[in-house]
C-alpha cells in the first residue's frame, strides 16, 4: 500500500478499517527512540515532504504579585516545510505569524491601552522564521546553532517523549528549550492530543493533533515593560488545531497575513540575511 496522509483517510478515499493494524498493543507505545522521534514527526508535522500548517487562537494574561488581569486575544498560524534527511531524522523550517485581537469582538487590533499606567502601545505583529532549521532526530531536537553554542543545554542523548495512551487517545507533553540568552522567566509547555490508530500506522504519514499550552514571557520584554506589567510576567494561554492545508485558516487572517508579507506562503529557507538565532546572537555581543 501506498504512504497515506491524514488527508486522504479524513477525505473519505480511504476508511480507517482498511488501515493495516499496528504492532502496538492497546494502551502501549513504542520505546525505540528512533520510533518515538518518527511518531512525534508524525504527529507535530509529516514524515515525508511538504508543508504543515496549524492555526492558534488565544489570549494574553498579565500574571502580576496580586492579580491576573486579561489583556488581549491573538491569532497566528504555523507553517512549517518538512524534509526528511536520513533514515530516522528530519528537520522543519517553521514560520510563525501572530496578529492581536480584541478580546470582545475577536477583531483585529494594533494597538491597546494599558489598564495600569494608561499608555497605549502599539501592538506590531510577531513573525518568526527560521531558516536554519529545527532538527528532530532519535538523540534529540535542536536547532543547530544553538547547539553549537550551548551544548550543554542540548546533549546528545536518547529521546524519550513524555506522553501517554488510553485506547486511542495519546496524549503528549512538550517543553520548549529556548536558549538561555532569551530574557527569564520563558517557557512554553504544550499538550498534544492525537490518534494512535494514525500516529502509529506505518502507512500514515501525517497524523491529525489538537494541542493547548501556554507560554510565559518576562515582563521586562516589549511590549509588556511599556504597558507596565514588570515586574510581573505575561502569559498566552492558547489552542490549536492541525490543518489539512493552509487554506482552512479563517479568512480574515488570511487576507491580512498575505497582505503583511509575501513570504507567508514561502519556506523560511530560501529567506536572505542572517538566521533568527543568529541575529539575537548579534545583540548578545558587547
Amino acid at each position: 500500500m501506498s504512504h497515506l496522509t491524514r488527508r486522504r483517510v479524513l477525505s473519505g478515499g480511504v476508511a480507517l478499517a482498511g488501515l493495516p493494524a499496528t504492532s502496538f498493543a492497546a494502551d502501549t507505545l513504542p520505546s525505540d527512540p528512533a520510533q518515538q522521534n518518527e511518531a512525534y514527526v508524525k504527529i507535530l508535522g509529516r514524515t515525508d515532504e511538504g508543508r504543515v500548517t496549524k492555526k492558534t487562537r488565544g489570549i494574553v494574561m498579565a500574571v502580576l504579585p496580586d492579580a491576573i488581569v486579561p489583556l488581549y486575544g491573538f491569532r497566528n498560524s504555523e507553517s512549517a516545510w518538512w524534509r526528511k534527511i536520513d533514515d530516522a531524522s528530519w528537520v522543519r523550517f517553521p514560520s510563525v505569524l501572530s496578529f492581536f485581537t480584541d478580546l470582545e469582538t475577536d477583531t483585529f487590533i494594533d494597538s491597546f491601552e494599558s489598564p495600569f499606567n494608561g499608555e497605549t502601545v502599539t501592538l506590531i505583529p510577531s513573525f518568526i522564521r527560521h531558516k536554519e532549521g529545527e532538527l528532530f532526530t532519535p538523540t534529540g531536537h535542536y536547532y543547530g546553532s544553538m547547539k553549537r553554542t550551548f551544548p550543554d543545554r542540548y546533549p546528545d542523548k536518547p529521546l524519550q517523549l513524555n506522553w501517554t495512551r488510553d485506547g486511542d487517545d495519546i496524549r503528549l507533553q512538550r517543553s520548549s528549550n529556548f536558549p538561555p540568552m532569551i530574557p527569564q522567566p520563558s517557557l512554553e509547555s504544550v499538550s498534544f492530543f492525537a490518534g494512535a490508530s494514525e500516529v502509529l500506522d506505518p502507512a500514515v504519514t501525517d497524523a491529525h493533533y489538537r494541542s493547548a499550552g501556554w507560554n510565559i514571557f518576562s515582563g521586562v520584554r516589549a511590549p509588556y515593560q511599556a504597558l507596565g506589567v514588570w515586574p510581573g510576567h505575561a502569559i498566552w494561554h492558547f489552542d490549536a488545531v492541525k490543518l489539512d492545508d493552509v487554506e482552512a485558516c479563517d479568512a480574515d487572517y488570511l487576507e491580512r497575513a498575505r497582505a503583511y508579507t509575501p513570504l507567508f506562503d514561502q519556506s523560511p529557507e530560501l529567506d536572505e540575511g542572517p538566521s533568527f538565532f543568529e541575529r539575537l546572537m548579534a545583540k548578545r555581543q558587547p
